[in-house]
């Protein structure tokens, strides 16, 4: 591994850091404070930077860091092993006291409740729950680009129907779950349902090449700002899929190798330096409104499982 004996100031050497997949230690003299993996280790050490700002736990191991060690790896796959290794080998001091997912997401959505679609920190309710995604912003994102293309409710005040309704840039599902006004509504709430689940929960919806033949059009007729415009939405919808295919299989990827078992989306077994490592199957039962949603706690391992197996790395 590379070492780096820093002091406070290590935001100056971050852009020197290598790029792409690693695994890394930080450390207080030869005490392992806690272990990592990363495909950007200068923004994951920033991540924590920022994050020590604010105090808390974070404050309190960074203010004991005097060192990271870090190691490159070709692949998330390795990445992921030497971290497990880590943390079997030596505990660190911080590894079950922070939580890098803390920050994720789900997605709930129910057509029969106000307001149709949210974003949780849990799944301990009723609603169809999807997740956990990364970043707040991003699938706030995706909501008010599906709801804006669809006409699909994105309700952001408390009380209904609200201005967007007024403006028609909602069709005013909200007016059919109040009993005196559902004379007054042309919609249905099981209409709203299934568009609800074609948007969300199915990644082949045909919305992403209805985008993608209008920018074609817009950038042929030389309008390229707005083709521009439908880039974003494009690139927006791609990850947004990209992320639904990888819920729909991560509790089933399975792989056996010499060196290598995963069960249920998790490694159950690995090889590192010769020595072989050994952790239980994940049995955890989910309901069936949590279909498409994983524990925050392993969807990164998860994930880097996912990208390992789709990609043929071994």
């Amino acid at each position: 591994m590379s070492m780096i004996v820093f002091d406070k100031h290590i935001e100056n050497k971050l852009d020197s850091l290598p790029k792409g997949w690693a695994s890394f230690c930080l450390y207080n003299g030869e005490a392992m404070l806690y272990s990592g993996y990363t495909a950007n280790l200068a923004v994951r050490i920033k991540t924590i930077i920022a994050k020590a700002d604010e105090g808390g736990i974070y404050r309190e191991m960074w203010s004991l860091a005097n060192g990271l060690d870090y190691d490159v790896h070709t692949s998330g796959i390795d990445a992921l092993i030497q971290h497990k290794a880590s943390v079997t080998d030596f505990v660190p001091t911080y590894q079950f006291r922070i939580m890098p997912w803390e920050s994720y997401v789900y997605l709930g959505i129910d057509a029969h409740r106000f307001p149709f679609s949210t974003i949780v920190e849990h799944t301990n309710d009723d609603w169809l729950y999807l997740g956990p995604f990364r970043s707040r912003f991003f699938i706030a994102d995706v909501i008010d680009t599906l709801s804006r293309i669809l006409k699909l409710p994105y309700c952001e005040s408390g009380t209904y129907p609200c201005e967007k309704f007024d403006k028609d840039i909602c069709r005013g599902w909200c007016l059919s779950l109040a009993s005196e006004k559902e004379s007054k509504s042309e919609q249905s709430l099981d209409k709203l349902d299934a568009l609800l689940k074609e948007a969300y929960l199915h990644p082949n919806n045909g919305i992403l090449e209805m985008i993608g033949k209008n920018r074609d059009e817009y950038f042929n007729e030389l309008e390229f700002s707005k083709a521009s415009l439908l880039d974003d939405e494009i690139e927006l919808l791609s990850k947004y899929k990209d992320w639904l295919n990888f819920l729909y299989t991560a509790k089933m990827l399975e792989y056996e190798s010499d060196t290598l078992g995963i069960s249920r989306g998790r490694i159950t077994r690995c090889t590192y330096k010769g020595r072989e490592y050994h952790y239980p199957v994940d049995y955890t039962e989910f309901r069936d409104n949590e279909l498409l949603a994983l524990n925050m706690d392993y969807v990164d391992e998860s994930r880097v499982i996912y990208e390992f197996l789709r990609n043929g790395e071994r």
